[in-house]
């Protein structure tokens, strides 16, 4: 079965906001180096340099967790599976939240993706 033009568009908008997630994680970590290269001089700053690290550190695993998800939601929607599909309507759910540039993308994302005609597309593997 051809894989309609749609269906590739997706793909490829959900493996570049991946990577660029991905790479977001490696300028955060270059923050952090940074910053805890300057600030660990200065005895008063290191609990809020700790806190920071953390918060920091926290941001970076759910930014990986994120950017992981539309990678593989990207493949899944590739390759056609039905997992691709859910996982790309659920992360598009959570798009909807970033407003208004998000949620403009992210419905028309679940739009396409819930039509009849794609659904059944999705039915046969």
């Amino acid at each position: 079965m051809k894989r309609p033009d749609g269906i590739l568009v997706i793909s490829i908008y959900q493996w570049v906001i991946g990577a660029v997630c991905l790479f977001a994680i490696c300028g955060l970590g270059f923050l952090l180096l940074i910053m805890g290269a300057v600030l660990t001089e200065e005895p008063d700053a290191r609990i809020p340099m700790a806190v920071l690290a953390t918060v920091v550190v926290f941001g970076a695993g759910l930014l990986l967790l994120y950017g992981l998800a539309q990678v593989i939601a990207g493949w899944g929607l590739y390759h056609m599976k039905p997992w691709g599909r859910i996982l790309t309507i659920i992360l598009s759910v959570l798009r909807l939240l970033n407003f208004p540039v998000g949620t403009i993308i992210g419905g028309a994302i679940i739009y396409y993706l819930v039509r009849p005609e794609i659904e059944a597309m999705f039915k046969g593997d």
